[in-house]
């Protein structure tokens, strides 16, 4: 019989359906607004190798000797998603609402996972909100400065969603009584807007930058960096010259540094992605 081979073993299965007595450290909670008690297992080894703080706390020279933390700085469910990641579980933050989002990145920067902090900034500036959002996850960036990347990225979201939706926001104006709560964030909101100048990417032409998105017939920039979405179709692009056919909707691309230069090909649009970094 063949060895097992640890890369096929499926840790975040083992931690949530055999947690014990594998595991060897057990997290504790409490809802401050139920006074719920909840708890998640863990193992020692696999939190020490993806964090260093972790690694820290369990093996360093001053090292916990308890078996049982109480967590105090966290929700249940964003330190569960924390260890999801650990774990190597697929995690997926298209549904989570920008107070979980802030959460979570509170516990990538405290464990200094980086990897962690640049996904959750890259869910943040790609988020479309609603008018009867902007409010709340304008609050959620106000309570948050402390994490100037997080809070900064939030506040862009709300910036953006309000000059390119102005009359939503007047209407909402409108609608507030004045000298209300909900009139004096709008107030703070609107004076926000007048200090933040959004960043366009100068490759895409974007904010925020379209990187990694599929070219379409409403974003293409000519002669903006792409590359193939499959990349084993990538044939040496820093030689090569890309610019939109808008009678064809293909994009034409010729080796060289300029759309004249030889072997001239062209392809669909969703055949490319944004190369911005």
């Amino acid at each position: 019989m063949a060895a097992p081979n640890i890369q096929t073993i499926d840790l975040a299965h083992i931690r949530e359906n055999c947690p014990t007595p594998t595991s060897d450290v057990k997290f504790t909670f409490v809802d401050q607004h139920t006074g719920k008690h909840s708890e998640l297992h863990a193992h020692k080894l696999i939190l020490a190798f993806g964090s260093e703080v972790f690694m820290a706390q369990f093996y360093g020279p001053l090292r916990e000797e308890r078996d049982i933390i109480d967590v105090d700085d966290s929700s249940v469910d964003a330190f569960e998603a924390l260890l999801d990641v650990m774990y190597n579980k697929k995690v997926s933050l298209n549904e989570k609402i920008f107070k979980f989002l802030a959460e979570l990145f509170y516990l990538a920067d405290k464990f200094l996972m980086d990897e962690l902090q640049d996904f959750i900034m890259k869910e943040v500036s790609t988020r479309k909100i609603a008018s009867e959002q902007l409010l709340e996850i304008f609050t959620v960036a106000e309570n948050h400065e402390h994490m100037e990347r997080f809070s900064e990225s939030v506040y862009e979201v709300c910036v953006k969603f309000v000059r390119e939706n102005i009359e939503s926001v007047f209407k909402m104006f409108d609608s507030e009584e004045a000298g209300g709560a909900n009139s004096l964030i709008l107030h703070r909101l609107m004076a926000k807007c007048t200090r933040i100048e959004l960043l366009v990417c100068e490759n895409c032409k974007h904010s925020p930058c379209l990187n990694g998105k599929v070219l379409t017939q409403e974003n293409c920039v000519i002669k903006a960096k792409m590359t193939f979405v499959n990349k084993d179709d990538d044939d040496d692009l820093t030689r090569v010259a890309f610019y939109y056919s808008a009678s064809s909707s293909k994009v034409m691309y010729s080796y060289g540094e300029s759309e004249h230069g030889p072997k001239v090909k062209m392809e669909n649009i969703s055949k490319f992605v944004f190369k911005c970094e």
